[in-house]
């Protein structure tokens, strides 16, 4: 049950979350987080392709549909309209004798005498976790460790994770662990990120990944850059955005160089699938400043039409497959 809890969040991850980057989120994120993701909800809603798949799913498969509406109608949670935000936070610093710190805060509208009510009652809920009070939290914690944590903070945020990410969270809460808002440099990142995107996101790059790549010839360029920032968008054209922040100007043309190279190759192993190419190709690199800017716009036209030459590619690998299957043995 509890791995069924924590699949529905990852769903709810990609269909649902608002900006993430609001000032009252950053207060309720750990300090040592080094990336952050935000998923977009309005616009990912929106979308036709979204709202077919929502909907070929519940028609596929309608005993799954009558569970979901009866743990919605018992539980009062509809993960579809009552997550408002949902902020996924992780770090590759590991605390001492613990994992690496990560977890989800989901923002939202939740019963939670009810939503507990529902699990203790759930006999199969019950073989794979246990209901508890942590220092006044209400907690969903599985028998087995591995499966994450799950935390109702209050009846408008729940905190889901490993156990350090969630107890980072809890601190905080209470008014004992120190946010994000302490690491100016991360900080300063989140403030260039358009969290209007249908995805959008940052991080700073650990000293461990840094010396790694500075070990490897190929990618030591990769060890000037202190930090990411990306976003994709998928209105009227097909958007994305990757900034990396260069340590000083001196390394600038160095990672260009580099990334210019990384550029070259993907064009390279594209152009086995001329329609991938044909997209790759309007993938561009400049610089401003200390800040190297990726961007790949495609018109949606051309988006539409790359999609419908991969359709058909695929349905003649699919009817050459079959007819290999059927031909006649020698």
């Amino acid at each position: 049950m509890f791995k069924k809890l924590m699949l529905t969040a990852a769903i709810a991850v990609a269909i649902t979350g608002q900006a993430l980057f609001a000032a009252d989120i950053t207060k309720m994120i750990p300090e040592d987080t080094d990336f952050i993701l935000q998923v977009n909800v309005s616009k990912i809603l929106a979308m036709p392709e979204v709202q077919k798949q929502i909907k070929d799913s519940f028609e596929k498969q309608p005993d799954q549909k009558k569970t979901y509406e009866e743990l919605k109608t018992k539980s009062g949670f509809d993960p579809l309209t009552d997550i408002s935000n949902i902020t996924l936070f992780s770090s590759g610093k590991a605390v001492e004798g613990q994992e690496a710190l990560g977890g989800a805060l989901i923002e939202g509208k939740f019963d939670i005498e009810k939503i507990v009510k529902v699990i203790k009652e759930d006999e199969g809920a019950t073989k794979d976790v246990n209901v508890t009070v942590v220092d006044g939290y209400n907690c969903v914690v599985p028998k087995n460790g591995k499966d994450g944590y799950g935390m109702f903070l209050n009846n408008q945020y729940v905190v889901v994770g490993s156990q350090s990410g969630v107890d980072a969270v809890k601190a905080i809460n209470m008014g004992k662990g120190k946010t994000i808002e302490t690491n100016k440099a991360f900080v300063g990142i989140l403030g260039k990120v358009n969290s209007k995107a249908t995805l959008s996101g940052a991080g700073l790059l650990p000293a461990s990944f840094k010396a790694k790549c500075a070990q490897n010839p190929n990618a030591a360029a990769l060890a000037n850059i202190n930090s990411f920032f990306f976003d994709f968008s998928n209105d009227d054209n097909m958007i994305f955005n990757l900034n990396a922040e260069v340590d000083s100007a001196e390394n600038v043309n160095t990672v260009m160089t580099s990334v210019n190279g990384y550029i070259a190759m993907i064009k390279m192993f594209s152009a086995q699938l001329p329609e991938v190419q044909e997209a790759v190709n309007m993938l561009t690199a400049t610089n401003e400043g200390t800040t190297i800017k990726l961007n790949l716009n495609i018109p949606a036209a051309k988006v539409a039409e790359i999609k419908a030459k991969l359709e058909e590619r695929a349905k003649q690998f699919q009817e050459q497959k079959g007819g290999d299957a059927n031909a006649p043995r020698q």
